[in-house]
């Protein structure tokens, strides 16, 4: 498989969290002061939130600010309530209970389940900060589905410093990008003083935080002027360091990667044992040269590296290019079979990688997810080889493990039985897949082979492929209606990137498809051919238009690499640039829209209402233009916009 198909105030409302007593809260502690190294008991009811009458897993994370662990937690039934315990570790300041079920998480109206760690009765030094940050950064929502909360964010630094004023130098760099809020005075206000003061600092790291947080501002001048005397005072210093770190990921040609290496190692020399940083570096000039191809200077890296692990992944991606191009199939059998041994040790030992906001039983399904992803370009390059029975083996353990989850891996598997000769159970493969809604023109080829030769002839099949394609809308319609809401979209107006100003209002009347997106998320990417695909579909239908918002880019300089990605590809998208939202990052249209998390696309009727959200890529293109079709078609109909109006009314 080519690509795997992710992170960042009131005082009554902290006391009903850590209250035993309050009967209405779903979860009760056995402690309202749990303290490191206590053993934690509690008591969950779910029949008053949206897991009533479900079998909830639960986690728990313990917030130390630096490793961030987690486990999982063994949930004992008792009447209608669930019991469980868990031990806090010693570094422990505050920690997250999550309760859930597939996709469905207990939220606690936003608030999760979050709780302070104690000692001597007093919140351990940290304890609140902690807790702002989860918050505030994106973290809390990605665990468990917290929102953020300013006002609560804030009170909570404020009560930190106040019990704990050495808390400030350990927090700063977070508290004051938490406070750069151009619609809040007061926080600006304190922004700029502390700007002020780590500018009169004689400390580097003083005048780099200082540096940092104008560059979330508007006055380059003043930027550009601290850093000039950075780079005067420290010539080899904290910003000459991050600037060389920077021009070496930048560089994209193996050897100039290797060269810029070399000179930082001999200034910034790794001291670590475990050489984390050298180690990471390494590891990107290995991936570099493995995907030009140069297996002898790949081959000299990675036997520099001290932790393999990760090289994986390039592995993985170099031997699925070859074999989709049909070039250097026995070198793509060779590091694709190296891949899957490195991935083997992490299912083998999960606990030997990060655990960074994971359990070792969640890291060893996510290391078996990546096995099966890696042993299906294994397969794959086999049946490229001809090697039809070897591929067979080695693929249906990852078809059993993903039965009709993925288009692909269903693809390749009923390719594989054809070219077995079985082509009885090719036939059921694809027709099960495709009844499941995973769907591709590979997989509808292989069904058309597995049908001539289970029956002898084409005779029918095109009346037994539209009845199957039929029964497959229906089911993709009556699952899309589920998801129809009817809201008005928040109005906007963005520069394309040639500087032309274009907003929703100009095209009421139009359907309107925006796509929220950054160079930097996989899945957005992974997602375009099959948005192209669906461009190209409805491009001379003038009453159907594309918006493909680009947002969340990191730094400021980020236009030109949008622009080139865009044209490396060949994408025929009309992209648009976010603007800069209060927040200081380019988030001012997607803040907007209330996203969480891209990609995000939002189908918008002919009177600018929304009408369905779709979030994340299922890893299928033709499924994704199905799907859009579908939303299309669906919203256009009156019988549809009706029920619609109904069901949300």
């Amino acid at each position: 498989m080519k690509t795997l198909k992710l992170i960042l105030a009131m005082p009554c409302v902290l006391l009903m969290q850590n209250s035993f007593a309050q009967s209405t809260e779903p979860l009760k502690l056995s402690s309202t002061m749990p303290a490191p190294g206590e053993k934690v008991t509690f008591t969950y009811d779910p029949s008053n939130t949206v897991l009533a009458g479900k079998k909830p897993e639960a986690i728990v994370y313990f917030l130390d600010n630096k490793l961030y662990p987690a486990a999982d937690i063994n949930l004992k039934g008792d009447g209608k309530a669930l019991k469980g315990e868990f031990t806090l570790p010693a570094t422990t300041k505050a920690f997250v209970v999550k309760f859930s079920e597939g996709e469905n998480v207990d939220d606690n109206d936003g608030k999760g389940y979050m709780y302070t760690v104690y000692k001597d009765k007093k919140p351990v030094p940290g304890a609140y900060a902690t807790e702002a940050y989860l918050i505030s950064s994106g973290m809390g929502n990605y665990i468990a589905k917290i929102k953020a909360d300013k006002p609560l964010t804030a009170d909570l630094y404020k009560k930190e410093f106040a019990m704990y004023p050495a808390s400030e130098k350990e927090f700063q760099s977070n508290y004051y990008f938490f406070l750069n809020d151009p619609k809040n005075a007061e926080s600006m206000a304190l922004l700029n003083q502390k700007i002020a003061m780590l500018e009169k600092s004689n400390k580097e790291e003083d005048l780099v935080l200082a540096n940092n947080l104008l560059a979330r501002g508007k006055n380059k001048a003043h930027v550009d002027s601290l850093t000039a005397v950075i780079k005067s005072k420290y010539p080899n210093g904290l910003l000459a360091r991050s600037e060389m770190m920077t021009e070496f990921y930048k560089q994209a040609d193996p050897n100039k990667k290797d060269s810029v290496l070399k000179i930082y190692l001999a200034k910034y020399p790794d001291t670590t044992a475990k050489k984390t940083v050298e180690n990471g570096m390494r590891l990107q000039v290995a991936g570099a040269y493995l995907n030009k191809g140069m297996l002898p200077q790949y081959e000299q890296q990675a036997a520099m590296l001290t932790d393999k692990t990760n090289l994986s992944s390039y592995l993985n991606s170099v031997a699925w290019k070859w074999a989709e191009k049909g070039e250097r199939l026995p070198e793509a059998e060779r590091l694709s079979k190296q891949s899957l041994v490195l991935v083997q040790t992490q299912i083998d030992n999960p606990a030997s990688g990060s655990l960074f906001l994971s359990t070792p039983a969640k890291a060893k399904k996510a290391a078996q997810s990546t096995y099966d992803m890696f042993a299906d370009t294994y397969a794959f390059i086999l049946f490229k080889e001809g090697k039809f029975a070897e591929a067979v083996v080695v693929q249906k353990p990852v078809y059993e493990h993903n039965v009709n989850a993925d288009a692909d891996i269903n693809e390749h598997y009923a390719m594989m039985l054809n070219g077995a000769g079985k082509y009885a159970e090719a036939m059921k493969v694809a027709e099960s897949s495709l009844n499941a809604g995973k769907s591709s023109q590979g997989l509808k080829d292989a069904l058309a082979v597995a049908y001539v030769k289970v029956k002898g002839s084409d005779k029918g099949y095109a009346e037994y492929f539209a009845a199957l394609d039929n029964s497959v809308k229906d089911k993709l319609r009556a699952e899309l209606t589920k998801e129809m809401i009817n809201k008005p979209a928040p109005a906007f107006a963005l520069k394309d990137m040639d500087g032309k100003s274009v907003s929703l209002a100009s095209l009421k009347g139009k359907t309107v498809i925006v796509d929220f997106w950054a160079t930097w998320c996989g899945p957005c990417k992974a997602s375009f051919p099959g948005m192209q695909m669906a461009v190209n579909k409805y491009k001379n239908d003038p009453n159907v238009k594309f918006l493909f918002v680009d947002t969340w880019e990191n730094g400021d300089n980020y236009l030109p690499g949008v622009k080139k990605f865009i044209a490396d590809n060949k994408y025929t998208f009309n992209v648009l640039i976010d603007e800069k939202g209060d927040d200081g990052r380019q988030s001012k249209v997607v803040s907007s829209f209330g996203v969480d998390g891209i990609p995000t696309k939002f189908i918008i009727d002919k009177g600018g209402n929304i009408r369905f959200k779709h979030v994340g890529y299922s890893g299928s293109p033709d499924k994704l233009v199905d799907e859009i079709t579908n939303m299309i078609e669906m919203i256009n109909s009156d019988a549809s916009q009706k029920v619609s109006m109904l069901i949300r009314k």
